[in-house]
Order: C-alpha cells, then structure tokens, then sequence
C-alpha cells in the first residue's frame, strides 16, 4: 500500500506541475474521440468526414473551455444531417435546442459528464459514467448525463434508418419524414431503460458516499454498481432486447474498477485512526467525527559531503516530512 501511496503522491506532483499541459492534452484527445464517433456513425457530409478536419476541430477546442467543444460537436451533426436530410437536421435543431435550455440552466460546469457519456456508451461502457458522476459530481451533474445519453441515442437511431431518412423518392412526403425520426426518439424503450438506470445510479451512489459513516464510498460503490447491473438487465429481459447482457457484464466490471481508482485518488481515508471530538459552547453541543486521510512519510536521505580540503566526510541529515493527501 506504501507503494502504491507513492505513486499516488507522485502522479499529483506531475500532474499539478503540468496541468497547463495536460489539461489541453486531455481536452484535445476527447475531442478527438467525440468527433471521430460522430463521422463514424453519421458521416454524411464528405467534407468534415476527414482526419486533418478532425485534428484541427480538436485543437481549437482543445484551448477553449469544454463547452465550446459541445457546441462545435452539436454544429458539426447538424451538418452531418443536413447533408442526409432537412427534415432530420431541423429535427435534431430543435433537440438540441430544448437540451440547451435545460444544460446551460442547470449544468453548464458539467460538460466533460455530456462528452465522456456518448463515448462510454459507442464502446459499450455506458455503466461507468453514473457511477463516476455519483462520486466526483452533484445532484444536478446527472442531467449533463442525461443530455448526452439522449444525444447518442437519437444519433444511433439515425445511422439504424439512414437509409429511409434520407431518401429523396416523391413516395416519401415531409411529414413522413418527420414522423419517423419523431417516433424512433419517443419511442425508443431502451434510451428511457437507461436515462432510468443512469439517473438512479447517480442518485443513490451520491446519496451514500455523502453519509459519514465508515466506508461510504466502496458502499456507495458496490450498492451502485449492483443496482446499475439489476436495473438494467431486468430492463433488457423485459423489453426483450437482445444482445446487450455480455456488453452489460464487462461495463458493469469496468465501472466497479474505474469507481476504485477514483476512490483511491479521491477520498483514500485511514479509518483506524479516527477520532471522535466533543465540545460545547453556549448554544450547541457538538460531536465531531474526524477520519484522517492516508499520508506517505517522506524517507529520509543522507547527504554526504565531501571536504577535499580537510579530506574529511561530513554527513547532513535531510529533515523528514509527512506529504498528506490534498
């Protein structure tokens, strides 16, 4: 544990050292993975469906905040659609619309939660987001779930009937057009399955790693990650939807590991030493429950000197420290 407490130590140090480095590393290679999903699955427009477009897309993005890279990614769909037909581009204007209300009313801090979930969810590791929310977010860093889940689920009904959306024959009229991408969005079963399991997922794990009792996070962890798996598989055997339960079970793991680590990094507290306080003052009594967090003492070195002078050999003694967790 010492060692893996070093490390720990030492991957912050860099990071806090660099992170005017990394932080547009990291924003450059989410952009990348967004924009290339996008043309993966709806490249309709040849023009943007390029690397050196996608390279140049994600470095501007890379050096602005992260919702520039929502709204870029929403302006490049909207091409994408419009290249296959107006009716769906105007469609999914007026999806995006109503989910901009709601995500700049209430999440607007919380966009990497809308990017990360619609490339957990194209490589079948949708459980992980709920479960990574419920731990480092708040109550309302769901909705920035659920915007991007809905997104995903509509661009996959798209690609599932492109081929239909898109003809230009006279027997298909405009209306037709739109009552069809209306009713794959309303009438998607599986998208509500999981907008009800993700949504309830973060609520419970954020609910029980907020208690102060022992152990709050791996409970909040192994409670959520079962409700995730139960909910979802109950869902999928209901529904009758097949082909999903293997995708379920490596997501589901996935998630229990990705919610360890940040666990590790985040809230690694040493309950055998806590301590419990209680003092008083005029008006209240009040009991204080005090749960270190684990520390690495800093090994000590020894310097040697060498006096050439006097040919003698002075030792110094560098001074220990204890390096806590921030």
């Amino acid at each position: 544990m010492t060692g893996l407490l070093e490390i720990k130590e030492k991957i912050k140090t860099i990071y806090g050292r660099f992170d005017i480095y990394l932080n547009p590393l990291f924003k450059f290679i989410i952009a990348v993975c967004v924009f290339s999903i996008i043309n993966g699955n709806i490249g309709y427009m040849r023009k943007l469906d390029s690397l050196p477009v996608i390279l140049v897309l994600s470095l501007v993005c890379s050096v602005f905040p992260v919702n520039v890279t929502i709204l870029v990614s929403a302006a490049v769909i909207l091409l994408h659609l419009y290249a296959l037909s107006l009716e769906v581009a105007v469609v999914a204007g007026g999806l995006f619309f109503l989910i901009a209300l709601l995500y700049f009313r209430f999440a607007p801090r919380d966009g990497i939660y809308t990017l990360l979930t619609p490339i957990c969810l194209h490589f079948n590791l949708g459980p992980v987001m709920p479960m990574a929310v419920g731990l480092t977010g708040k109550l309302y860093s769901s909705i920035s779930v659920a915007c991007g889940t809905v997104v995903w689920f509509f661009l996959d009904g798209v690609k599932q009937n492109d081929s239909a959306l898109g003809s230009s024959s006279e027997d298909v009229a405009i209306t037709s057009k739109f009552m069809a991408i209306l009713n794959q969005l309303m009438e998607n079963k599986e998208m509500y399955l999981v907008l009800f399991s993700f949504v309830l997922v973060t609520v419970i794990v954020l609910i029980i790693r907020s208690l102060s009792i022992d152990y709050a996070w791996t409970a909040a962890i192994i409670i959520g990650g079962l409700v995730n798996f139960i909910v979802l598989f109950a869902g999928y055997v209901l529904l009758e939807i097949q082909g999903k339960v293997m995708g379920l079970v490596i997501g589901s793991l996935v998630s229990l590991v990705v919610a360890l680590i940040l666990e590790f990094f985040l809230f690694h507290l040493d309950y055998s030493r806590t301590e419990r306080v209680q003092f008083e003052d005029d008006e209240y009594y009040y009991y204080v429950k005090a749960v270190p967090k684990m520390y690495v003492a800093v090994k000590e070195k020894q310097v040697k000197t060498i006096n050439a002078k006097n040919s003698k050999k002075n030792v110094r003694k560098r001074p220990s420290g204890n390096r806590r967790e921030d």
